[in-house]
């Protein structure tokens, strides 16, 4: 169930100051950068958001949005906990396993350059499916904020260590395969 209290985790806490500090220096937003809004508190929920599942950002469309799954509140470190993208109007699929944790979640991203590619894996059989599809869809809006993915590349490194995932496909193919979480 949603709690009412502040998110615990130290990437969500350096994600949101990092979000006050790019607004008072330059007017952008960490959403300009990511293409998600970082919540401080938990966020909104849906019918088919896990009732254990803790909202942490959204898109601002159709309801995205990305919780940590508690593992029926088994998960109390949310850094640990594993990522889910739930987009409410997909009403076949409204909730898939993203990433192991938010480090995990936010390298993943650095490599792909487009939140949206994230829910697209099912559709994937190999590398070149991926490879082709991203050309097809995402590719122009990639380039169009490369200089944008530089500079929260290099910030995300500085402040948490993180880095682009050297190998989004493996990775998200692993996942597939793990046993259903929420």
């Amino acid at each position: 169930m949603q709690s009412s209290n502040r998110l615990n985790s130290s990437v969500i806490d350096t994600l949101y100051k990092l979000d006050q500090e790019l607004s008072e220096m330059t007017g952008d937003s960490l959403y300009d950068y990511l293409e998600i809004y970082i919540r401080r508190e938990p966020g909104f929920a849906y019918d088919c958001t896990p009732d254990d599942a803790v909202v942490f950002a959204h898109t601002g469309g159709d309801g995205d949005h990305f919780a940590f799954s508690t593992g029926e509140g088994s998960i109390t470190n949310l850094d640990e906990a594993p990522i889910l993208f739930i987009q409410p109007m997909m009403f076949d699929q409204e909730v898939k396993l993203v990433a192991r944790n938010l480090q995990e979640f936010l390298s993943a991203y650095l490599s792909l350059g487009e939140i949206y590619i994230l829910e697209r894996f099912d559709r994937y059989s190999t590398r070149e499916d991926m490879q082709k599809d991203i050309e097809e869809h995402f590719l122009s809006s990639i380039q169009d904020k490369k200089v944008k993915l530089e500079f929260i590349t290099n910030v995300l490194k500085e402040r948490l260590g993180i880095t682009p995932m050297k190998d989004v496909f493996s990775y998200m193919m692993q996942l597939r395969g793990e046993p259903r979480i929420w």
